[in-house]
C-alpha cells in the first residue's frame, strides 16, 4: 500500500532567507514610517507658527531622521523636530509656545536699542552701560507718563545720514560754522524701557504632537503592508 502522505522537507536556507526578508522589510517600514510622521508633524508646526506669528518665523522649524539614508534602517530609528536657528529665532519659537515674563536679567526694565544707539553687533543687543562706556556720555531716564515707555537719552545731535548718535565737540560746531550751519543740542532717545510684561501661549507643541502616537501606527500598517505585497509580486513572478 503506497503512503498517503508525502515527505515533507524543510528548506532551512529558504525559511532563514524569507525570515531576514521578511525582518527587513519591517524596519525599512518602520524608518519610512518615522520619516513620513516626522515630516508630517514638522509641518504641523510649521503651521501653526505660521497661524501665531506674522513673516517667516515659522521657517525655523527643521527635522530630522536617524540613521540617515534612504536604505538606511535600524531597530529602532528616531526622528527629531527641533528649531534650526540662532538664540533670538529660539527665543521667538519660546515666546510663541509657552508662557513666562519678558524682563531684563536683572529682573527690571528691559532696555531696547533705537537707531540712534548704534551698532549692536551680530549677536546681541547693545545694553545702556556699554553705551555709555563706548560715548562717554551719561544717559538720563526720561519718564513720560500715561502708557507710554520710559526713555534713556543722551544730550547730543544725530548723523544725517546714520541716524545715529553724535556728541556736539569743538570741531563739529567749527565745521558746521564753515558750512553756515548752526547744529542745536537736543535729547536723543537712546533707549526705550519696556516693563516687565507677561505674555501667553500661542500654541501649544504638546498639542500638536499629540497624535503622533496613533498616527505612527497607522503609517507603519500601510507601510508594512505596502512592502509585504511588493514582495510577494516579485516572489510571484519569481516562481
Amino acid at each position: 500500500m503506497a503512503d498517503r502522505f508525502a515527505d515533507l522537507v524543510l528548506d532551512a536556507p529558504a525559511l532563514r532567507d524569507a525570515r531576514e526578508a521578511t525582518i527587513r522589510g519591517m524596519l525599512y517600514a518602520a524608518k519610512e514610517t518615522v520619516t513620513i510622521v516626522t515630516r508630517e508633524y514638522e509641518k504641523e508646526l510649521e503651521r501653526a507658527t505660521e497661524v501665531a506669528a506674522r513673516g517667516k518665523l515659522w521657517r525655523a522649524w527643521a527635522s530630522d531622521v536617524r540613521p540617515k539614508g534612504k536604505r538606511q534602517i535600524a531597530r529602532e530609528p528616531a526622528g527629531f523636530i527641533y528649531v534650526n536657528g540662532g538664540e533670538r529665532t529660539r527665543g521667538a519659537i519660546e515666546f510663541l509656545t509657552g508662557r513666562g515674563t519678558v524682563t531684563s536679567k536683572t529682573g527690571g526694565y528691559l532696555a531696547i536699542p533705537l537707531p540712534a544707539a548704534g551698532s549692536r553687533g551680530r549677536t546681541r543687543d547693545l545694553t545702556p552701560g556699554e553705551w555709555e562706556r563706548q560715548n562717554g556720555q551719561r544717559l538720563q531716564y526720561v519718564y513720560r507718563g500715561g502708557n507710554k515707555p520710559a526713555l534713556l537719552v543722551a544730550k547730543g545731535t544725530l548723523n544725517a545720514r546714520s541716524g545715529s548718535y553724535r556728541t556736539i565737540t569743538r570741531k563739529r560746531t567749527a565745521a558746521d560754522a564753515k558750512r553756515g550751519y548752526q547744529r542745536g543740542e537736543m535729547s536723543v532717545p537712546i533707549f526705550v524701557l519696556v516693563a516687565p510684561f507677561a505674555f501667553q501661549q500661542k500654541f501649544s507643541v504638546e498639542s500638536v504632537m499629540r497624535g503622533s502616537g496613533s498616527r505612527m501606527a497607522q503609517v507603519f500598517d500601510q507601510q508594512s503592508r505596502m512592502i509585504m505585497a511588493a514582495r510577494d509580486e516579485v516572489r510571484g513572478k519569481i516562481g
